[in-house]
């Protein structure tokens, strides 16, 4: 199966994407390297498109609204109109929402010393107003929030925040990623241990832990050597890959893993079983980010380009017999030209 002409729709974002976002309702919105924005619906139509100060980091959508970190800004955009931004300390990294506040972390990285040096929490109310920040020397690199706002934080201290109040974790070692989803929060630790926040280590991989996805039975991570490894909730290993470093990882529909993979001059997306067993792959341009809800996923990638695959039509795509060379090299140029307009 090609999996480009299994795609729903592909979109083009005319820069590299660097965030990218599925509603429940399947309306996708993408943020380029440049600080583009654009808001497409189900269906593949355009709703709007806004310009932004710089690369978008980091996505929050709240009702009508669309929270970004942008560069150095913080901004809320509606129906593509930029209602208030404000200027951060350092890079604007992590969003969330939280009691009914918009939550943002920002960081200051000191080129002479080759390492973040201070970070801050700032709070803002929806309607742009400052409420509160925290500065504090661990840059933040993982936020979630339910009832409680937990930070998976760098060194020196390490650890996670936990409603403004220090908790040590199962590793010491600078947390690098984290995942969230019902009850169970994920940390990825520098030294290869991914431990949850009841004080338990998960697992204790060769290399650094440089991303985590998760359902409620199982999750895999994304090591810095490039292996992936998928684990259970009580520590056994399912299944294990090597190849290129990860650059993006979701879990899809069906709970197929969705990787991207890059080696400096090849991208590729590799589509796995719950049993690690490759279903199908593809060359692509570098997959930059990915993102996922029940029925379907979305890829980014380096070359602007956004591929998304519904759950239905993807598995007819699976179960359907190979054509002959020149009508699949038709089938996928008439699909491509249909995607795109």
């Amino acid at each position: 199966m090609d999996l480009a002409q299994a795609a729903w729709m592909i979109r083009d974002l005319s820069q590299p994407v660097s965030a990218i976002d599925l509603d429940q309702d399947s309306n996708l919105i993408a943020g380029g390297w440049d600080g583009s924005l654009k808001k497409w619906n189900a269906d593949g139509d355009l709703l709007w498109t806004a310009q932004c100060q710089d690369r978008i980091e980091s996505i929050l959508r709240i009702e009508n609204s669309v929270i970004v970190t942008t560069g150095l800004h913080i901004s809320l955009v509606q129906e593509g109109e930029i209602k208030w931004s404000h200027a951060l300390e350092g890079s604007a990294d992590l969003l969330a929402f939280h009691e009914g506040n918009v939550v943002a972390t920002s960081s200051v990285y000191d080129i002479e010393h080759g390492d973040f040096m201070e970070s801050a929490i700032w709070k803002f109310s929806i309607d742009g107003e400052l409420l509160d920040v925290v500065r504090f020397d661990e840059r933040p690199w993982f936020m979630h929030a339910d009832d409680n706002l937990t930070l998976g934080l760098g060194r020196p201290k390490c650890g996670a925040l936990v409603n403004g109040k220090h908790q040590d974790l199962a590793s010491d070692y600078p947390v690098t990623c984290g995942t969230a989803i019902s009850d169970k929060i994920l940390f990825g630790h520098a030294d290869g241990a991914i431990s949850n926040a009841d004080g338990t280590k998960l697992s204790n991989e060769s290399a650094a832990i440089e991303s985590l996805s998760c359902t409620n039975e199982f999750f895999v991570a994304a090591l810095e050597s490039g292996d992936l490894v998928s684990y259970d909730f009580k520590s056994n290993q399912l299944w294990k890959s090597q190849g290129a470093p990860v650059t993006t990882q979701s879990l899809g529909f069906s709970g197929l893993h969705w990787c991207g993979r890059w080696n400096g001059m090849v991208g590729v997306v590799e589509v796995r079983d719950q049993q690690g067993q490759i279903v199908v792959d593809a060359k692509t341009s570098r997959p930059r980010v990915s993102t996922s809800i029940e029925d379907r996923i979305a890829i980014g990638f380096e070359d602007g380009q956004i591929l998304v695959w519904e759950k239905k039509l993807f598995e007819r795509r699976l179960e359907e017999k190979p054509t002959n060379t020149n009508e699949r090299k038709s089938a996928l140029a008439a699909k491509l030209r249909s995607l795109r307009e």
